[in-house]
């Protein structure tokens, strides 16, 4: 009935990075995406790249496509769901990647018993290394939940979790590159500030952000558990901790997140149709 598996409006930063992902993954084949962005010039260089087809406009590309994946800012996702109400059947799933817009604000706009699913995901998406959390409303089959979460675990790792939770998610590990590149900034400075060269103290302090994250994630053991591996009785290790401890980081990022989090959903309150 369609003649594309995969349609993608916006091709920008996230968009660009996840369509050129699953296609160089081969989860998707490049004849079965067709893409659009208002912005012609992003779309004809992601389509020269990976030989995907363009479409002249977003009700074409529903027209087409078996999944519809949405990846705008939700400033502009009011639009683009006004543009293809009209056009888009109950066969067709609805993928979103806007954050802090709920199903039900996207079932006001549609007016259409349709399937939905909902994405949170972050920019190591870029690289493959995302953290991404997926959810789906009563409309979606195993078959095209499935399919969702094969496309998004070519970029990465993937949770399957309520609507409800995924404003935290957007606090937590949508907005978390951002922490932790002020981590590792900070470490570096550190670095500088005790006479290590700038280069080499960054790629000290991003190497070492990003080995303990894969040693508690392949290892399963508890941060704590970790950390007092490392935090020896009366050493520089301790000493530091203790310095951490007192500047309150932990309690920062706790309040961090919450901030987020908080921001995330006010995003899906103020939008109104």
């Amino acid at each position: 009935m369609f003649e594309k598996e995969l349609g993608i409006i916006g091709i920008g930063k996230i968009g660009s990075a996840l369509v050129k992902r699953f296609v160089s993954t081969n989860t998707v084949k490049n004849n079965s995406v067709i893409i659009y962005d208002i912005d012609g010039t992003r779309s004809k260089n992601v389509s020269e790249e990976l030989n995907v087809e363009i479409a002249k406009d977003s009700i074409e590309l529903v027209k087409r496509s078996r999944y519809i994946l949405i990846a705008v800012l939700p400033q502009v996702i009011n639009k683009i769901l006004d543009e293809i109400k009209t056009t888009i059947s109950e066969d067709q799933i609805i993928i979103s990647i806007a954050a802090g817009v709920s199903f039900e604000h996207i079932f006001r706009i549609i007016n259409k018993q349709i399937g939905l699913i909902r994405i949170m995901t972050n920019t190591p998406a870029i690289i493959g290394a995302a953290a991404t959390a997926i959810s789906s409303n009563e409309y979606v089959n195993e078959m095209q939940l499935n399919f969702a979460k094969k496309l998004f675990k070519s970029v990465g790792l993937v949770v399957e979790l309520d609507e409800i939770h995924l404003d935290a998610v957007t606090g937590l590990s949508g907005s978390g590159p951002a922490y932790i590149f002020i981590i590792i900034e900070a470490l570096a400075d550190g670095g500088v500030k005790m006479g290590l060269p700038r280069d080499i103290s960054l790629k000290l302090a991003a190497q070492t952000v990003m080995g303990s994250a894969k040693l508690l994630l392949e290892t399963g053991k508890h941060p704590g558990e970790l950390k007092d591996m490392v935090a020896t009785p009366g050493g520089t290790t301790i000493t530091a901790i203790h310095e951490i401890e007192s500047a309150k980081l932990r309690a920062t990022l706790i309040r961090a997140v919450e901030a987020a989090t908080l921001k995330s959903k006010t995003l899906n309150t103020s939008k109104k149709c």
